[in-house]
């Protein structure tokens, strides 16, 4: 079969336990990967404080977890559900699915858990923002997974149309293999990227940003709190006016945003400022 992959994930050592595998991240924290399907993924920080769960695709007719030579971790499919392949780098996970006939489904969806909600970004990308702000902090965002565009190629190498759906905190991939002349098998995924880092987003609305992006941004900070992410939004300020008048200059309007890894400023904290549509934009 083809290479198929957009960028290429090395897998880390699988540590194996009685009932699940784990697999250590970069950043502080694992990937835990039940032997049993039906008990899908979970990402967790170094403390253990902070976890997510994901679901897999077809988890009540899949197989048990079995370790490949190559590190990565299969669930076997049959005729009717495609196999899950998983593959744990040390900052993401690749969670493919191996669609090998016509016969099987065009949709597989991926449930983050009752208390987060799904966004599908602009470029075909996505975030699991949590239901409940950071604690203490109403205004400021936590997200709990950020999920590369998705792809999906055949064994020829051709690119087989796909795109994300979200309606809640369940992330369905929809890949339209059943269209044109396909070569089996499929591949198709959603990366996670570097799930063990717990985000943090401050989004203005539209009046805020005009102010911002009209120079008052420092009647927006006494006006309109960061929270906890204040010291994040004080560091960002040149960027945040920046993109503000950007925002402003859009046609439809959009409004700025700014994430960061820490919602403090510390050493190996990561900040960045950008535009969004929709939600507080109003």
């Amino acid at each position: 079969m083809a290479a198929v992959a957009p960028t290429e994930l090395s897998a880390v050592d699988i540590h194996e336990h009685e009932d699940h595998l784990s697999a250590p991240l970069a950043q502080g924290g694992e990937t835990v990967i039940s032997r049993a399907a039906s008990d899908g993924l979970t990402f967790s920080s170094d403390s253990g404080e902070q976890s997510t769960t994901i679901s897999l695709p077809g988890a009540s007719a899949l197989g048990d977890a079995a370790v490949s030579a190559d590190g990565s971790v299969t669930y076997a499919g049959n005729q009717l559900t495609p196999a899950v392949n998983v593959v744990a780098s040390e900052d993401a996970v690749r969670i493919s699915t191996v669609i090998t006939s016509s016969l099987q489904p065009q949709e597989f969806a991926y449930d983050f858990g009752a208390g987060n909600s799904v966004e599908i970004q602009g470029d075909g990308s996505a975030v699991v923002v949590s239901d409940q702000p950071a604690a203490g902090s109403p205004e400021t965002e936590v997200i709990v997974a950020s999920i590369d565009a998705p792809w999906a190629t055949d064994a020829s190498g051709a690119p087989v149309a796909t795109h994300y759906v979200a309606e809640g905190p369940v992330l369905t991939q929809v890949v339209e293999h059943r269209s044109g002349d396909t070569t089996y098998p499929v591949v198709a995924d959603p990366t996670v990227d570097q799930p063990s880092i717990f985000q943090y987003r401050v989004r203005f609305d539209r009046a805020e940003t005009a102010a911002i992006a009209s120079g008052g941004w420092g009647g927006v900070v006494g006006s309109f709190s960061c929270g906890v992410m204040a010291p994040v939004c004080a560091l960002a300020t040149g960027s945040l006016a920046y993109n503000a008048g950007v925002a402003q200059n859009s046609s439809p309007k959009k409004c700025v945003q700014v994430t960061a890894t820490q919602p403090m400023v510390v050493p190996g904290m990561v900040w960045w400022v950008d535009t969004y549509a929709g939600g507080p934009c109003t």
